[in-house]
C-alpha cells in the first residue's frame, strides 16, 4: 500500500487528491503493470461514468489491488500461494476472513489498513460472496 500511495502523489501533479483518467495508464505502468489499450478504454469508461472522470487514491486501490493480485499469481507457483494462503488463514478452517487479514496485514508487512480498506479487498477477492477468501 505504500508504494502505491507514492506513485499516486506522484501523478498527482496539483495535489487535490485525484488524477486524472489519462494520468491512470502511466500510474499503472510505474507500478509495473501493462494495461492493454482496451482495459484502458474499459477503466476510463468505468471511471466517468461511476466516478466523475477522476479518480482518488482509494478508487485507485479498488482499481489495482485485484489486477496486482491476479499478477503476482502469475508469478507465483501454486504451492506458494499454498503456504501464502496458510498464513493468512490463522485458524487453519480454509478461509481468511476480515479479522485474519488485518491481522496478517499487520504481522507480515507493518500495515494498519482501515476496516473499509480490508473489506475492499476480501470484496474483490471473494468470488462466492460469502464474505471470507477460500483458496480457490
Amino acid at each position: 500500500l505504500p508504494e502505491l500511495r507514492e506513485a499516486f502523489l506522484e501523478f498527482d501533479k496539483d495535489k487535490d487528491g485525484f488524477i486524472s483518467c489519462k494520468d491512470l495508464g502511466n500510474l499503472m505502468r510505474t507500478m509495473g503493470y501493462m494495461p492493454t489499450e482496451m482495459e484502458l478504454t474499459e477503466l476510463g469508461q468505468q471511471i466517468h461514468m461511476n466516478l466523475g472522470g477522476r479518480v482518488d487514491f482509494d478508487d485507485f486501490v479498488e482499481l489495482m489491488t485485484p489486477k496486482l493480485l491476479a499478477e503476482t499469481a502469475g508469478m507465483i507457483g501454486v504451492q506458494e500461494m499454498r503456504d501464502a494462503f496458510k498464513e493468512f488463514d490463522t485458524n487453519g478452517d480454509g478461509e481468511i476472513t476480515l479479522g485474519e487479514l488485518q491481522q496478517a496485514m499487520q504481522r507480515l508487512l507493518g500495515e494498519q489498513l482501515t476496516p473499509r480498506e480490508i473489506s475492499e479487498v476480501v470484496q474483490e477477492a471473494d468470488m462466492n460472496g460469502d464474505g471470507t477468501v477460500d483458496f480457490e
